[in-house]
C-alpha cells in the first residue's frame, strides 16, 4: 500500500519514498497477527526466550506476550498502578531480557527482565514526572513476570513530556544501555526550555545532565568503572549530544548502532561508541554546513510578545549559531553513519510533513543469512514516513554499503519497533495508534518466502555450546555436511581475538577459565570464510 498522507513536497525531499516498497513483491508475505487495537500504544517488541513475542504497551501500562501462532495476547505484567502516562512520549517504554534467559528459560538465577517507564515522584499531581529502569523476574512456571519481585536499578531521573528516547538494551559487556532524549526542549510548547545535551554531569550523583545522552549502567544501576570521565566527573554518561534516540542494538560485532530523530533535517544512524559527541545541538547529522543551523529559543529575551513563548519553527527571531563554527570547537564530535537522505543544502519551510525527516522509531539488526544479498543489514521503523527502511552495512560494520535506502515495507501507518524471529525469514512490526491509519496497535507478520542461502552456514540448530553462559569450559558440537573440521576463534566485544583454536572437530571442549566475565562472539571458520557464529556468556 502507498502512504495516502505524503506530500509532493515531501517526496521531493526524500527520494527512497519514491520506491515500490520491496514486499508487495512475489517473494514475501504481509499479513496481521493480530487485530485493530489489539495493542494499547506498543513499544517495544521483542523475540522472547519462550517463542512468543513480548510487547510493552506505552499507554496500556502493560507488558504483554503475544503468540507467533495465532497471535493470542495473555498480560505478564500489570504496571497500571506504578507507571504515570499522560502525553504522547511517556509511559511503559523500553524494556532489554537478559541473556542468561535465551540460554535456558528455566533457570533460576539472572532470570530478570528490565524495564523503563515514567512515574509520579508527587503522587496524584502527574506533575513530577521521573524515570526509572526497574527489574522484575520471570516465573517460567507461569510464563508470567513476578510483580513482587520489583527492583530499582535506577530512578528520579528527570522526565519529560516529549522526547523521552526510553530504549534500552544489555550490551555484550553485560552492561545496560539507555537513551533518554532532550524532553523535546527549544520548541513547541517547550520552547523556553534549554537544551541541556551538551551539559555534563558536575558530580557522579548528579542527574540533572543526563537529558540528551546515552548512559551505561551496571545491571545493579552503579557506575562502570571503565565509564568514560567526561568534564573529569565519571557519571552513568557514555555519550552525549543527543536529541531523541528510540532505537539501540547491539550487532555480533559488538558495535552499538542507534537511530535518532533529527529535527526538519538529519535523523542519524549512530555508533555510539564511549565518550563522543554526537552534535546536538550545534551540530545535525554531518558538521557540513548544510540545512540545519541552530536557533536558541530558550535564550531569546525579545521584546513585547517577543519571546520564546511565541516560538515558530520557520523563523528565528534572535541569530542562528551556524554549525559550521559552532562543531569546530566541539571536541571528540562522532558524525553519523548515515541520514536517510535527510541532509539537505538549505533549512526547509512549510509544516512538519514537508521537511524530509522520516522519523526513525526504532533500529534492529539483520544477522539471519538466508535472506539472499541482504548481508547484515539495519531496518528501521519509522513513524512519520510510514514505511520499514533497510540499509545495508560494510563488511567491517563501521559504515553503510551504499546510500542507498531500501523502501522494504509501507503503508498509511506509523512503524514502532521490529522484532526478527530466530528463523531468519519473518519480521514482527508492531503499529502506533492514530486516527487515519490503516493498522493500529497492530502485530504485522512479514515473512521472506523465496529461495534462502544455505542453510549449512547459518542454521543455528546446527552450532551449539553447552553450557552456555559458562565458567570454565563449553562443549561445542556442530553438523555441517560440507566440513569436518573448522577453526574456531573467540572474540571479545571490542572484536579482538582472544582465542584461537585450528582443525577442530565436532564435540570439542573449549576451556574458558582464562576469559573474564561478560560475553564474546565465537565463530566457526573455514580458510577466513565464516561458517557459523554464536554468543557465548562468561560469569
Amino acid at each position: 500500500m502507498r502512504r495516502q498522507l505524503l506530500t509532493m513536497a515531501l517526496l521531493a525531499y526524500i527520494p527512497i519514498v519514491a520506491q515500490t516498497p520491496v514486499t508487495d513483491g512475489p517473494d514475501w508475505t504481509v499479513t496481521n497477527l493480530t487485530s485493530d487495537s489489539h495493542l494499547d500504544y506498543p513499544n517495544t517488541i521483542l523475540y522472547g526466550p519462550d517463542g512468543s513475542l513480548w510487547i510493552t504497551e506505552r499507554v496500556g501500562k502493560k507488558v504483554v506476550k503475544v503468540s507467533t501462532a495465532g497471535g493470542s495476547k495473555t498480560t505478564m505484567l500489570d504496571l497500571s498502578g506504578v507507571v504515570h502516562q499522560s502525553v504522547t512520549q511517556d509511559g511503559l517504554m523500553g524494556m532489554a531480557i537478559h541473556p542468561d534467559l535465551y540460554a535456558d528459560i528455566n533457570t533460576l538465577t539472572n532470570n530478570y527482565v528490565y524495564l523503563v517507564y515514567t512515574y509520579d515522584d508527587d503522587p496524584g499531581s502527574g506533575l513530577d514526572r521521573k524515570l526509572r529502569i526497574a527489574r522484575y523476574s520471570y516465573n517460567s512456571g507461569t510464563g508470567n513476570l513476578d510483580s513482587a519481585s520489583a527492583y530499582t536499578v535506577i530512578d528520579n531521573i528527570e522526565a519529560g513530556n516529549d522526547h523521552n528516547s526510553g530504549k534500552i538494551v544489555i550490551g555484550p559487556d553485560l552492561k545496560l544501555y539507555w537513551t533518554i532524549g532532550d524532553h523535546g526542549s527549544n520548541r513547541g510548547g517547550n520552547a523556553c526550555n534549554e537544551i541541556r545535551a551538551q551539559y555534563l554531569p558536575t558530580s557522579n550523583s548528579d542527574y540533572s545532565d543526563y537529558k540528551g545522552k546515552t548512559l551505561r549502567l551496571n545491571l545493579d544501576g552503579t557506575i562502570p568503572t571503565d565509564n568514560p570521565t567526561l568534564n573529569s566527573v565519571k557519571s552513568h554518561v557514555y555519550s552525549y549530544g543527543h536529541r531523541n534516540a528510540q532505537g539501540l542494538v547491539f550487532g555480533s560485532n559488538g558495535k552499538l548502532y542507534s537511530s535518532e530523530h533529527g529535527d526538519k533535517t538529519d535523523d542519524e544512524i549512530n555508533i555510539i561508541e564511549s565518550g563522543k559527541n554526537y552534535g546536538w545541538p550545534l551540530i545535525a547529522g554531518y558538521n557540513d554546513d548544510s540545512g540545519y543551523a541552530y536557533c536558541n529559543w530558550s535564550s531569546y529575551p525579545g521584546t513585547g510578545t517577543g519571546t520564546c513563548d511565541d516560538y515558530d519553527s520557520n523563523s528565528c527571531p534572535g541569530s542562528y549559531i551556524d554549525e559550521s563554527t559552532s562543531g569546530a570547537s566541539i571536541s571528540d564530535f562522532m558524525p553519523p553513519i548515515g541520514t536517510y537522505n535527510s541532509t539537505i543544502a538549505s533549512e526547509p519551510t512549510g509544516g512538519w510533513l514537508t521537511w524530509p525527516t522520516v522519523a526513525p522509531a526504532s533500529i534492529d539488526i539483520y544477522e539471519g543469512g538466508k535472506i539472499p544479498g541482504w548481508g547484515e543489514s539495519l531496518l528501521i521503523p519509522t513513524l512519520k514516513a510510514g514505511m520499514i527502511l533497510r540499509t545495508k552495512l560494510n563488511v567491517a560494520g563501521d559504515g553503510l554499503d551504499s546510500t542507498t535506502y531500501e523502501e522494504f515495507h509501507s503503508s498509511n501507518d506509523r512503524y514502532r519497533d521490529i522484532a526478527f524471529d530466530p528463523d531468519g525469514v519473518t519480521i514482527y512490526a508492531i503499529t502506533d495508534i492514530r486516527s487515519g491509519m490503516d493498522n493500529q496497535g497492530v502485530v504485522m507478520k512479514i515473512q521472506y518466502s523465496g529461495v534462502t542461502l544455505s542453510n549449512d552456514f547459518h542454521d543455528k540448530n546446527e552450532f551449539s555450546m553447552v553450557p552456555n553462559p559458562t565458567r570454565n569450559s563449553t562443549h561445542i558440537s556442530f553438523n555441517f555436511r560440507a566440513y569436518t573440521s573448522l577453526d574456531l576463534f573467540v572474540y571479545d566485544i571490542h572484536g579482538r581475538t582472544v582465542q584461537h583454536i585450528k582443525n577442530i572437530n565436532s564435540n570439542y571442549d573449549l576451556k574458558t577459565t582464562n576469559l573474564s566475565n561478560g560475553l564474546y562472539f565465537v565463530k566457526l571458520k573455514n580458510n577466513n570464510k565464516e561458517i557459523a557464529t554464536g554468543k557465548l556468556v562468561i560469569q
